[in-house]
């Protein structure tokens, strides 16, 4: 039986027990009447107090009747859609029975993977997501012979807005607004690439969650607690650190033209701190002290660490994508990189908090944009536009440690 993880209040519950609501349309075959809406205080309890009353009135929620009962009441519907009991309309929609929040049409009906994005104000969270939705369409996806496809109206809403911010208009997009103004939609989006056995090929279809946590949100365990619920569901995490919040790259950086550096704000190794902690008090801990959730410490930014890299370093281009496999050598030796650079910024505090506190970690580094913001306009995208380098690295490695993507072993150039 299908167990489906709600994307908004991580509930977990088996596929066929889950409630579903009434569309209230107008084409009902039990005297023609279409069912009226309803108050549905479980959901508004949930998104909170900023929902206006005529909001709370929604479809009505039932559950489906099932075996004889379901004969007996003249259900009709077959697949993920039901009739309701009341209109006799045939409706998809599936709500989680926590919450109540509307699930997408085909989210019950493939495998789910949910992706934790954490990172302080200003360490460009909602560029990256932008960027990587956009790469993984275009060149990654033509690489992989994938595709990406927005589930959902609020996730198809947001990613138009923020295409035509960044792409179009060449504006870098608002700031993550935090949990106290507001519950954050994830970001839903379902991933179809080759499937390739034995037995022929066909496609295979995993529904990636994204969770964007605003930087105010991630200044103390105390405030980090809101989203544990979602940490602690999480596949794989991916941290994104500035590393011009760190004192000693600041001070290494030449003087330039370039924009203004950031304000300094929640340091990197608390948030990675206040991350394991959380993760330890929700069952994430392993049996040696540190959390088993697999995590990917993408260095960001790596456009203004050009004074600071060699010429030839990995860091400066996008992996080659070979034959649509992951390229684990340049993995490690972007790894070894980072991990080299890391251990001289701050006396390497950062990656051993890292190194004790988390199992499996991966070190990466990207450019969301490719080269800084004007320096006379630091809200806007360079005037050549996005030109990311590496942003997908993180993703598509926790994706080929789930087994979703092959990959080429390191130094036997075979695909497995």
């Amino acid at each position: 039986m299908t167990t489906v993880i709600c994307p908004y209040c991580f509930d977990r519950a088996p596929a066929a027990k889950l409630p579903y609501r009434c569309l209230m349309t107008p084409s009902g075959v039990r005297g023609g009447a279409p069912c009226g809406p309803e108050r549905d205080d479980v959901w508004a309890g949930f998104m909170g107090p900023s929902v206006p009353p005529a909001a709370r009135m929604r479809g009505p929620v039932f559950l489906p009747a099932r075996g004889v009962a379901a004969l007996a009441a003249g259900v009709r519907g077959g697949g993920s859609s039901v009739s309701c009991p009341g209109c006799g309309v045939t409706t998809p929609v599936r709500v989680c029975r926590s919450c109540h929040s509307d699930l997408p049409s085909d989210y019950c009906d493939q495998d789910s993977r949910i992706i934790a994005l954490v990172g302080a104000k200003a360490s460009g969270k909602s560029t990256y997501v932008s960027v990587l939705v956009n790469e993984l369409n275009q060149r990654v996806g033509q690489s992989y012979q994938a595709v990406l496809a927005a589930m959902g109206q609020s996730t198809q809403q947001r990613d138009k807005e923020m295409a035509e911010d960044l792409y179009d208009r060449l504006r870098l997009p608002d700031a993550t607004r935090p949990a106290a103004l507001g519950f954050n939609d994830p970001l839903l989006y379902r991933l179809s690439v080759p499937r390739r056995s034995r037995m022929g090929s066909g496609t295979r279809h995993t529904t990636l969650v994204f969770f964007d946590a605003a930087g105010e949100d991630l200044a103390g365990a105390e405030a980090m607690d809101r989203y544990t619920r979602y940490l602690s569901a999480a596949d794989g995490i991916v941290l994104l650190v500035d590393p011009l919040q760190l004192g000693s790259v600041r001070d290494r950086l030449p003087v330039h033209d370039g924009p203004p550096l950031p304000v300094v704000e929640t340091p990197p190794r608390q948030i990675a701190a206040d991350l394991a902690a959380q993760l330890r008090a929700h069952g994430k801990g392993g049996s040696r002290g540190r959390v088993s959730t697999p995590i990917a410490v993408a260095v960001t930014k790596s456009d203004m660490l050009k004074p600071l890299l060699d010429p030839h370093s990995p860091l400066l281009a996008n992996a080659p994508h070979t034959g649509g496999a992951f390229d684990e050598d340049g993995r490690l030796a972007v790894h070894e990189e980072i991990r080299s650079l890391m251990a001289d910024w701050d006396a390497g505090a950062l990656v051993r908090q890292l190194e004790l506190d988390f199992a499996e970690l991966s070190l990466f580094g990207l450019s969301a944009l490719g080269a800084p913001p004007p320096a006379d306009a630091p809200a806007d995208v360079p005037k050549s536009g996005p030109r990311p380098v590496r942003v997908e690295d993180p993703l598509l490695w926790l994706l080929v440690r789930r087994g979703l993507l092959p990959v080429r072993s390191a130094g036997k150039g075979r695909v497995k």
